[in-house]
């Protein structure tokens, strides 16, 4: 997640300045939270944090500010040990925090290199003192040599091997990426078909300081088990998550051995707005609120244009429930035979192979700082004509040119 956090550092900067508002630098101590903690397990909605070789090695701060779950970084690759690794899961279980794991990927789509890397990082994090039946997660995001942009069947088969590596080593495995990464690179459906309730996603609803989940900026998702919601919890500078269902230390893969858990899959969103509710019985689907950040037409259950009418963008709309699959594209259904292009929503994620600067909707530029190349950033909807000259939107009234884009 380091390579995240760089670009995600120039894109709030960029976009803050670009949008008129100032991010909160106000140095404010964070609260301390008193919370029931367990190594074992914890409840749904608790705060946890996921920290690397950029944290310190003693996580008791992070403790006391109400996390009750740590998600150390171990491994990178086939070669690559976080030094600080060990002394951060000790420092977690000391602090009587759920220890769990994440390994950074770098196999892209293929499989053999995946079940290696799955091998390895078994092998540190066992060496690094986590406990037998803790989650241990594949970081599956662009950066280091990491390649998402094959096809999403074939991600999904190269993550799954390497999650198959860590559930025989008897840890539970989880898979974390972008809220973009997981609905339009990798085939989803597959992971949470052998493996409920597994996806760890980041989606934040601005950059800068948050200390507590807003829910209406969940990213309407099945399967989802931990939400990422900032990259600066309470002012710590350290990633923020919540739990959408119980964490429990085990032996076996709650993923799956628990019938309650599969029950779950059917609509995990239920947890975001509600008390958790392991029976099928009490099923219900999630209504969001989302803006339209590109014009979005109305599709049928068939994937066909329906009507004329079209969503303006900036306007307000009602989801219900998660990301629905139809012929090969991702919709959100706002109501009975009505759905938007997902991407009208939530955007498409693409990477600047040009420096670029920012104009506004009349084609003049604002004078922020330079979005550099190799930048992963999110446009929306298709590319937009303004003053003889095609470019990509980024952000409400803000736009780059579309040659920078690759």
């Amino acid at each position: 997640m380091q390579s995240k956090k760089k670009i995600l550092a120039v894109l709030a900067c960029g976009t803050a300045l670009a949008t008129g508002f100032v991010l909160n630098n106000n140095h404010v101590l964070p609260t301390v939270v008193k919370v029931k903690a367990s190594t074992t397990s914890v409840a749904a909605r608790s705060y946890g944090v996921d920290v690397s070789s950029y944290q310190s090695s003693d996580v008791s701060s992070l403790a006391k500010a109400g996390g009750q779950f740590a998600i150390v970084k171990v491994s990178e690759g086939t070669s690559y040990q976080n030094p600080n690794g060990a002394s951060q899961i000790n420092s977690a279980i000391a602090n009587n925090m759920l220890p769990m794991a994440y390994h950074f990927a770098t196999f892209s789509s293929n499989s053999s290199a995946a079940a290696a890397e799955g091998k390895y990082a078994v092998s540190v994090a066992k060496s690094m003192g986590l406990p037998s039946g803790a989650y241990l997660a594949c970081d599956y995001e662009t950066g280091d040599g990491n390649v998402v942009t094959g096809s999403a069947s074939a991600n999904a088969t190269a993550i799954l091997a390497f999650m198959d590596q860590v559930e025989a080593a008897g840890y539970q495995p989880l898979l974390y990426s972008s809220a973009s990464i997981l609905n339009n690179n990798i085939s989803t459906s597959s992971v949470l078909a052998k493996y409920p309730n597994s996806l760890w996603v980041a989606s934040y609803a601005t950059m800068g300081r948050i200390d507590t989940a807003d829910f209406n900026y969940f990213p309407s998702m099945d399967g989802v088990i931990i939400w990422q919601f900032t990259d600066n919890w309470r002012g710590l500078s350290v990633d923020g998550n919540i739990s959408l269902l119980p964490l429990t230390m085990n032996s076996s893969s709650t993923a799956t051995s628990s019938a309650s858990s599969q029950a779950a899959t059917t609509n995990i969103n239920q947890q975001a707005s509600a008390s958790v509710s392991r029976s099928t019985s009490t099923t219900r689907t999630v209504k969001t609120t989302k803006t339209v950040m590109h014009r979005a037409a109305v599709y049928d259950s068939t994937g066909k244009r329906s009507g004329s009418y079209v969503y303006p963008t900036y306007s307000k709309v009602t989801v219900l429930g998660g990301i629905v699959r139809i012929n090969g594209r991702n919709f959100y259904k706002i109501g009975s035979n009505q759905h938007l292009v997902a991407s009208n929503i939530d955007g498409t994620r693409k990477t600047l192979s040009h420096n670029a600067y920012i104009y506004t909707s009349k084609g003049t530029r604002v004078y922020v700082p330079t979005l550099k190349k190799g930048t992963s950033l999110t446009v929306y909807g298709a590319k937009v004509k303004l003053n003889g000259k095609y470019y990509y939107r980024i952000n409400v009234a803000r736009y780059i040119k579309a040659g920078n884009i690759e």
